[in-house]
């Protein structure tokens, strides 16, 4: 079976609780089935995109980036470099993404995707993508409101809070650093639903990731995700995953 299909009934749980936008007890940590489910599927986005073939294209041709793997393996993969690296980091991978904590976050703003959907904070093509996904935050978003967001070990040794899974919510605006994320991993493209488009409030600012493949070898951004976990008896109500509250006229007072 595919993750993708086998991934199914976490998402279910934590996006389809009758009882708000953000899954309440009984749904929320999830059971540990749908976890390692959940965390396959995560893994594997981390480890096949377009980013990472280019990435390790890149290092093969520079002679480095070579991996030992099982005869089988090897002969499976053949010269794929990616199909390597996927064989030698998904089990590992996704273990250290199950037995991290968790963070379920609601963004008040409409949030981007992309062809790049998991973002690995400020170590996005480090060299060892296990130790990356084990220290850095780590970013998903789920539907054009819901996110998870795995905090780092900066988060967790500076809040208790962050060393179990949470739920947390980010207003007003201060969700577009999501789908800034987003789009400074991207490869090529970015995608929103078209009723929840965060284009026309979004600032996008600064330089997005480097991409040596091309030559471009400039300084990426840095990022810090600080938040405040939310109480385990709250939620946000279901009806802000489509509506939206009216814009605010920004114009100069005449």
């Amino acid at each position: 079976m595919q993750p993708e299909k086998q991934a199914v009934p976490a998402f279910d749980t934590m996006l389809e609780d009758p009882r708000g936008a953000l899954p309440g007890p009984g749904r929320w940590p999830l059971p540990a089935n749908e976890r390692a489910a959940l965390a396959w599927w995560i893994a594997s986005q981390i480890v096949r995109t377009v980013r990472q073939r280019k990435r390790l294209q890149h290092l093969a041709g520079d002679g480095t980036g070579q991996l030992a793997l099982p005869q089988s393996i090897r002969s499976a993969a053949g010269r794929d470099e990616q199909l390597r690296f996927m064989g030698e980091q998904l089990a590992r991978l996704s273990w250290v993404i199950f037995d991290r904590p968790w963070g379920l976050g609601f963004s008040d703003l409409c949030l981007w995707t992309g062809d790049v959907p998991v973002v690995v904070l400020n170590a996005q093509d480090a060299q060892n993508q296990l130790l990356a996904t084990a220290y850095c935050d780590v970013i998903l978003p789920l539907d054009p409101h819901r996110f998870l967001l795995l905090p780092g070990h900066r988060a967790r040794k500076e809040d208790p809070r962050k060393r179990v899974d949470h739920r947390f919510k980010m207003e007003g605006g201060t969700g577009q650093i999501v789908s800034q994320m987003i789009f400074d991993a991207a490869d090529s493209q970015v995608f929103c639903h078209r009723d929840h488009d965060p284009t026309p409030h979004l600032r996008l600012t600064g330089p997005r990731l480097p991409t040596p493949w091309t030559g471009d070898s400039h300084g990426g951004p840095t990022w810090i995700v600080e938040y405040a976990s939310m109480n385990p008896g709250w939620t946000v109500e279901r009806r802000w995953l489509s509506e939206h509250p009216p814009p605010r006229d920004s114009s100069p007072a005449a």
